[in-house]
């Protein structure tokens, strides 16, 4: 064998060497992304179906205690919400055992805060049910107390939304992950996952009156101000065009549409803190958005605009229902909700 053909073998089997290194490091680097993706997955997923639980297995049983317990054993509810602080416990200690990757590090951080803080406030109000619901003269104050804690539902729900959410879905496609709020473009990113169902609760007054007691000042629950109270929707517009519920509404998808919600205290009495909602459902997950108008003035009109925070899908007919939300003492709600049918492209 000369020396020209040895050299020429000696280059194959190294060109071969290399081409196998090559092929590993593909297949090692193949690995690890497939095994990043798949992580970050599991982590919205594990966040999406922890937030779900906290709605359903403590949010609504929780209020439905609360709603039902005038006349009840104040003993039963207390003990009652007791279970339930057991229950939001595991979910947070769920939440800390959850495998984080590295570009979720901030969004677990503000998840365990949320949750922390519905724990704390279901804690918190079961220790003072049984003064609230006892009529005792410290009852007033016990109920003032609880509503102070709606503050802490609240805030764990802005937390999700403008904190939690976003940041999920930054960390998925930081990371080339297809992802959106409604679930169209890949993974879905749960948009909010309200714990508190109504900001009435964080009212001393919308509180005795769930509960059959007082407040601090003496004012007793279930007793609004005396005359009508309520609104009634007038009209909604997007883009300037008003919906009509006569046919199918063509609406722009991109940017996100801001809801023009006119809409009229048709009351006696001035009201605070009306929150209006948006909710647009079909083929894709339903988004919603809502704003609060401070204060709206008996006979008069009132706006809400309401932005969503994404897209609606584009792939079908979709729903739209606009509700502004009921108020002490309403009794008529049939005109507080509209429904529109849509196109969104």
């Amino acid at each position: 064998m000369d020396q020209q053909t040895l050299l020429v073998r000696r280059l194959v089997a190294a060109g071969a060497v290399v081409l196998v290194l090559v092929l590993l490091v593909v297949l090692v680097k193949g690995c690890v992304d497939n095994r990043r993706e798949a992580a970050l997955k599991d982590y919205n997923r594990s966040v999406r179906t922890l937030v779900e639980q906290s709605r359903s297995d403590v949010s609504r049983r929780f209020f439905e205690a609360l709603s039902g317990s005038s006349g009840a054993e104040a003993t039963q509810v207390q003990e009652t919400i007791n279970q339930l602080r057991v229950v939001a416990d595991e979910e947070l200690s769920q939440a800390e055992r959850l495998d984080t990757p590295d570009a979720m590090k901030s969004a677990q951080s503000d998840l365990e805060l949320l949750l922390s803080l519905r724990r704390d406030g279901v804690k918190n109000v079961a220790d003072e049910i049984q003064t609230a619901l006892g009529g005792t003269a410290g009852a007033g104050t016990a109920v003032d107390r609880i509503a102070g804690q709606m503050q802490a539902f609240n805030a764990s729900d802005v937390i999700y939304s403008q904190r939690v959410a976003p940041l999920i879905l930054k960390g998925l496609k930081d990371n080339g992950i297809a992802a959106s709020y409604d679930g169209t473009a890949g993974e879905q990113v749960l948009p909010y996952a309200d714990f508190l169902p109504s900001i009435s609760w964080m009212s001393p007054d919308y509180v005795a009156q769930q509960l059959g007691s007082s407040t601090s000042s003496g004012r007793t629950s279930g007793t609004p101000a005396p005359g009508l109270h309520g609104h009634q929707i007038d009209s909604v517009s997007v883009s300037g065009v008003d919906l009509t519920t006569d046919g199918s509404n063509r609406i722009p998808a991109s940017p996100p549409p801001t809801f023009v919600v006119n809409f009229t205290n048709g009351g006696e009495n001035d009201e605070t803190n009306v929150r209006v909602t948006v909710e647009i459902s079909g083929s894709g997950a339903p988004i919603r958005a809502s704003t609060i108008v401070p204060t709206t003035t008996a006979g008069e009109a009132a706006t809400a605009n309401v932005t969503m925070r994404s897209s609606p899908s584009t792939t079908g007919a979709s729903e739209i229902r606009v509700t502004v939300e009921q108020v002490g003492g309403e009794e008529t709600l049939d005109n507080n909700v509209a429904t529109y049918s849509a196109l969104f492209e």
